[in-house]
């Protein structure tokens, strides 16, 4: 406004004046009218209007900090929009060989393990020789007396043990067979009832191992039915013996951790697997008297309505069990210690 009104008072002026103030008035009044018609009202931004969204470009700003071309800001803003995935940089293959497998091994199945160390039942024995020994039995919180008399003859041999609680007789076992290279094979087990006065003992049940031409089988007094005669098997009392047998042919050999199997034949036909597990000697108090470094074995229960069996081999008495101890799980379970030795024959 200040310029228009100055602009008024130089038309004032006289025309001399004004021709001296001509070249530079007219050139000051042009540059006021410019700026006049730049600062115009009507040429002002609506700063109450909401301001355009931009969207930002993923471009970088030069160091002059100059706007990029239209060319460029265009494929900025196109980048933006849709911008590619960079393939992940994945580190370079190196060339390696597996380690071979052996040919039974695939990389699926874990390689096997180590077996325990075994005894074989079918190796060398040394059978013991005629005993005829008294124990002391406990059961149930009871004490009686139980007595293994072993009658080895030539190539056969005779087994029985009897036992008395409190004075009464209880039920007896009995195993007959043949003395083989390998040990004992049974040919007839029984079980007795009690001796009663004036009655002798007779059998209640029996298992009969029989060999044929074709194949050896197993029969029961109390089934019909027969099973086929597993190599070394051994009846419920035989097995002492055999057992016995093994350890007093190769005593070194039977250290804490080794095992030993044998196949004892049950009552109903079933014919298991026992391993017995060699543990640390032990040295016990008898009532014969102090046993020293006996091999302890304990064989494992076989179910539910089974129990463990441990005993003791004495290696100055050819490695026959001094103790014993059958356990059950329905407190049935008995115990046999040594009490005596050379019981006179009736």
């Amino acid at each position: 406004m200040r310029s228009v009104s100055w602009f008024k008072s130089t038309l004032l002026l006289g025309p001399k004046a004004r021709s001296r103030l001509r070249p530079w008035a007219w050139g000051a009044a042009l540059s006021l009218a410019v700026h006049g018609l730049l600062l115009a009202p009507w040429r002002q931004p609506d700063l109450t209007a909401p301001l355009a969204q931009t969207r930002p470009l993923a471009v970088k700003a030069s160091m002059h900090n100059n706007r990029p071309p239209p060319e460029q800001a265009a494929h900025a803003e196109r980048a933006e929009v849709a911008e590619p995935a960079l393939p992940t940089p994945t580190a370079p293959k190196q060339a390696f060989s597996e380690p071979a497998l052996p040919p039974t091994q695939t990389a699926e199945t874990p390689p096997p393990l180590p077996e325990p160390a075994r005894a074989n039942s079918a190796g060398s024995v040394a059978i013991a020789p005629a005993v005829d020994w008294r124990y002391l039995l406990l059961q149930d919180h009871r004490q009686g007396e139980a007595r293994l008399t072993w009658q080895p003859s030539g190539a056969v041999y005779a087994l029985r043990l009897e036992r008395a609680l409190d004075g009464r007789p209880l039920t007896g076992s009995r195993s007959e067979g043949r003395l083989e290279p390998q040990g004992l094979s049974p040919q007839r087990f029984t079980q007795q009832a009690p001796r009663r006065e004036g009655r002798p003992a007779r059998d209640v049940a029996a298992t009969n191992f029989r060999q044929g031409d074709k194949q050896d089988q197993i029969s029961f007094s109390a089934s019909p039915e027969q099973v086929a005669m597993p190599d070394g098997v051994q009846d419920r009392i035989s097995w002492w013996l055999q057992l016995a047998a093994i350890v007093a042919a190769a005593p070194q050999q039977f250290l804490p951790g080794r095992e030993l199997r044998l196949m004892v034949i049950g009552l109903r036909g079933e014919a298991r697997e026992w391993v017995f597990e060699v543990l640390e000697r032990d040295d016990l108090e008898l009532p014969i008297g102090r046993i020293k470094q006996a091999v302890h074995l304990r064989r494992a229960a076989l179910g539910p309505y089974s129990g463990e069996i441990e005993l003791w081999l004495d290696p100055a008495r050819h490695h026959l069990p001094v103790r014993l101890l059958l356990s059950q799980p329905d407190d049935r379970g008995w115990e046999l210690q040594l009490l005596d030795e050379g019981l006179p024959q009736p």
